[in-house]
């Protein structure tokens, strides 16, 4: 393993531009989580892990910014090997429907659309005039072959502009779990503020930065994932573009996320924005303080993990779920194939491959099953009862080890 040096480093804030970056957090340097390996011995390429926070505009932030290409142009997490995500799909576009009054001959646009999945739920709802635009290429390939018009492209405010005049302005544009990958962010956003129409409705769904400060989600950083916004930031970001939020609902995604609403013109504030905004204030979570508290908490989490893993030695521990996230902690945590013998995961992507750093095996469920694993460590998580069910449903007795949130803990 070497460094790596395609990548740059930030020397001010990603919204705000400030100078005045506070350091917070050193996870090492790590492999990236989605370069998935054909053998274990491959050699791998390393980056700095590091986080900043801005005290301007409250937006925690990597200090690395890794060239793009490298991370996006083939990707291996499609949205629709999720249960949670198929059920949530059809549950975010009645939400969509009901605040943006669109109708059927209206553009929705999504960015990082991926494979269409959420898209493919207005087109089952009789709103066809849809289209999604993914830099990979792989992913953008099948949604189109699910009837979900997509673009395999990155987003920028001049592909924007060539779109409007290709379809017109958009009613709705989403941008599910986007806007934290972003390293050109004022022109992605420039692009949306373009594209936008008058009367129309941006959805931002994104990570929930009280949540990962709280309940430790320290497994949700990495090099894809560039910046981590708190209400308070996200809302800094919208008016730098005079986009006005006007409401804000909890989504299931990624641990607990934030999906928040705006547009061109005032609204007014829902009651649930205010009480969402009121309760950030209060627990401090655009503090300085509060992220370097958290810190210290990673230190202790990954000692926890260690000492319960050891308390394990001699058996046979399967991991679920290859997701990035899992490689982060992995990685940090030093856990590698003489710990936890594969990984089972449910995309098809990713069997026969190694996980990036651990160089644990990847395999599908019925194999991983067929190994009979004393304990199934919930790499995963964030989807704890869908993994949990699928193994109780296969015949599987044994445990549970999940990581997160907070202390890890053992579920017989």
């Amino acid at each position: 393993m070497g460094i790596d040096t395609r990548y740059s480093v930030v020397d001010c804030c990603r919204i705000s531009s400030s100078r005045q970056l506070d350091s917070v957090l050193d996870l090492g340097k790590q492999p990236l989580a989605n370069s998935l390996k054909n053998d274990a011995v491959n050699r791998e390429s390393l980056f700095p892990l590091t986080l900043s926070y801005c005290s301007h505009s409250s937006l925690l932030q990597l200090n690395e910014t890794v060239d793009k290409g490298i991370l996006f142009d083939n990707y291996v997490w499609v949205t629709g090997t999720s249960e949670v995500a198929r059920t949530y799909a059809n549950q975010f576009a009645n939400r969509v429907l009901d605040i943006s009054g669109l109708d059927s001959d209206d553009l929705v646009v999504e960015i990082a659309s991926n494979d269409g999945t959420f898209l493919k739920s207005f087109v089952d709802m009789s709103y066809p005039n849809v289209l999604g635009v993914d830099p990979a290429v792989n992913v953008a390939e099948i949604a189109n072959k699910q009837g979900v018009r997509t673009l395999p492209e990155y987003w920028t405010g001049a592909l924007a502009q060539d779109l409007i005049l290709q379809y017109g302005k958009a009613k709705v544009v989403i941008a599910r779990n986007v806007m934290p990958h972003v390293s050109e962010l004022l022109d992605v956003m420039t692009g949306i503020e373009l594209i936008l129409s008058k009367d129309g409705v941006l959805v931002i769904e994104f990570h929930d930065a009280a949540r990962i400060q709280t309940e430790l989600h320290y497994d949700s950083i990495y090099h894809e994932h560039l910046c981590y916004y708190s209400i308070q930031s996200m809302i800094y970001l919208l008016n730098k573009f005079d986009l006005i939020p006007f409401h804000i609902e909890k989504s299931p995604i990624s641990g607990g996320s934030w999906v928040i609403y705006s547009s061109k013109n005032s609204r007014g504030s829902s009651a649930a924005l205010d009480k969402a905004i009121l309760d950030e204030n209060e627990n401090m979570v655009n503090s300085l303080t509060s992220w370097l508290e958290f810190a210290k908490r990673v230190k202790r989490h990954r000692q926890q993990t260690l000492q319960i893993l050891n308390t394990l030695s001699g058996k046979n521990i399967l991991g679920f779920g290859a997701s990035a996230r899992s490689q982060t902690y992995l990685n940090y945590c030093g856990i590698d194939k003489e710990r936890v013998n594969a990984i089972i995961d449910n995309s098809p992507l990713k069997h026969n491959l190694f996980a990036p750093g651990s160089s644990i095996p990847i395999v599908g469920f019925d194999e991983g099953m067929e190994m009979n694993p004393d304990i199934i460590f919930v790499l995963a998580w964030n989807f704890r009862d869908e993994i949990i069910s699928q193994c109780k449903s296969y015949g599987y007795k044994g445990q549970f080890l999940v990581p997160f949130p907070n202390t890890p803990y053992i579920i017989n």
